[in-house]
């Protein structure tokens, strides 16, 4: 059996996140079948231990941080470097060039650098952004 809640997430996510109307025409579209919509939706919220590890990240934006600890010089990604000068912290991930100055506490703010995009964009493309 389809509970209510499920086939109002569907609807919801076909048509877009932010959507009010989406949500509205759902509602009707529950209540045609004779069903009820919930009363409230769960949130979709950002979780922390789902971001991928400073390793990996750096990793595919070609900066090695296996078996490393503590700050490690590296090229920078965010400009054209001929020669290291941007710090990387290999557990929290976060970065400082020492050159353009472009600098960040983690992963996200990283990404969200190199793509231009929103908390909650950055968050999903790293697979960090979770529905309840």
């Amino acid at each position: 059996m389809v509970r209510a809640s499920d086939l109002l997430h569907r609807a919801v996510d076909f048509v877009g996140d932010d959507d009010m109307s989406a949500h509205q025409a759902a509602t009707k579209l529950l209540a045609s079948l004779g069903m009820s919509a919930p009363q409230t939706l769960p949130k979709p919220s950002f979780n922390r231990s789902l971001l991928p590890s400073p390793q990996e990240f750096w990793a595919a934006h070609g900066v090695n941080l296996q078996s490393k600890k503590g700050w490690i010089l590296a090229k920078c990604i965010f400009h054209e470097d001929t020669r290291p000068s941007m710090s990387v912290e290999a557990t929290s991930g976060a970065f400082f060039c020492h050159s353009c100055g472009v600098k960040g506490g983690d992963v996200l703010a990283a990404h969200r650098l190199l793509t231009g995009c929103d908390f909650v964009t950055a968050a999903k493309a790293l697979g960090a952004w979770e529905k309840k």
